[in-house]
């Protein structure tokens, strides 16, 4: 057999993979077949390699105050995804993505795909930083949900347990400690670019977004809430909404940067369709009820509502998006896929 020589041209050799790829997906190039691999015994989990890395990539648990009613320790996982190279003159721009067990390898692959194009293609970085929570060892959760429920809800008067038991009300808790001991320890490490700063939430994360905007609005300039959780306590995230429209309406006080919110949902969701296997959530449903009379006595009865009437704020441009055929879970790949452009393209203003 004649050796296989390669292509007169990058984008010959282009085309040639991708026929042989849809014609012989087992194999290699057509008429350039290697011998096959044994087959791993089964049961042999080192035969098949070494756990995989991600480049550019940490993480460090940091101790956190232990939820309300249960006394043991607990800790946040900080995941950190740094670019390859030097960092931008005015430091890196940083993407907080919330639920960080599940959603930061989503957005960090993209982050870092992004920076590893061709020259003609590539893109400016951004340090990814995941905000989880550290689980039991050998646990197969992807959240701790107590952990999860805590540091997502918003505080207010007479905040309770929820129906499964869990401690809710933690949110600005959390906020300390993002802006008083996690944010200072990654500008030491770190340079950052203090200005462009992107907050990433979905469902309770995508609540919390909405709290840090309308409460610590200098925290972050760019926020993308997938799916927010606005009926949470009657909508209690509803009349923050509310007084922060009031404060900055025509101009009456002013915003500490200009700001860009995306908010969106699934079109599954927005046709009310239960995801399968969900069972009925008594509590929610009720608790969404009195929000949505709440919001209507607001003029915010849906999240495209609450995005129009940021959008009419001075300094504020809000952007809302239905996601097609996906459900409340299938937005979080859709909120990654938004953070990576809205986290890392600064300058472009044509969004």
């Amino acid at each position: 057999m004649p050796a296989c020589s390669p292509p007169s041209s990058p984008d010959t050799a282009r085309r040639q993979w991708l026929a042989s790829a849809i014609a012989v997906p087992g194999l290699g190039l057509v008429g350039c077949a290697t011998p096959a691999a044994p087959v791993p015994p089964v049961g042999d989990n080192a035969a098949w390699g070494q756990p995989w890395h991600m480049p550019g990539v940490r993480y460090m648990d940091l101790p956190a105050p232990a939820l309300p009613g249960r006394p043991m320790p607990r800790q946040h996982r900080v995941m950190v995804y740094v670019p390859q190279g030097p960092a931008p003159a005015a430091g890196w721009p940083v993407v907080y993505v919330l639920d960080g067990n599940l959603m930061f390898p989503l957005l960090a692959q993209l982050v870092h795909n992004r920076g590893a194009r061709g020259p003609e293609l590539r893109s400016p970085g951004a340090i990814v930083v995941g905000l989880g929570h550290a689980l039991p060892p050998g646990s197969a959760e992807v959240h701790d949900r107590a952990a999860r429920t805590y540091d997502y809800t918003l505080p207010y008067d007479g905040v309770a347990p929820d129906s499964q038991g869990r401690a809710q009300g933690g949110a600005d808790q959390f906020l300390d400690w993002m802006a008083q001991q996690l944010q200072p320890r990654l500008q030491a490490a770190w340079p950052l670019a203090p200005q462009r700063q992107t907050l990433v939430g979905h469902s309770y994360g995508g609540l919390f977004t909405l709290h840090a905007l309308f409460t610590r609005t200098a925290l972050f300039q760019r926020y993308v809430a997938a799916s927010p959780s606005l009926w949470w306590g009657n909508g209690t995230v509803l009349e923050e909404a509310t007084q922060f429209l009031r404060r900055h309406q025509a101009g009456a006080s002013a915003l500490p940067s200009e700001l860009q919110v995306y908010l969106s949902q699934g079109g599954e969701e927005l046709a009310g369709r239960r995801e399968p296997g969900r069972a009925p959530n008594p509590e929610r449903e009720a608790s969404a009820r009195q929000a949505q009379t709440r919001a209507q006595q607001h003029g915010l009865a849906t999240v495209a509502d609450l995005s129009q009437a940021l959008d009419r704020l001075p300094r504020v441009r809000s952007h809302y998006q239905v996601w097609p055929g996906a459900n409340h879970g299938g937005t979080q790949l859709y909120a990654c896929l938004q953070a990576a452009r809205v986290g890392l393209d600064w300058d472009d203003a044509a969004r």
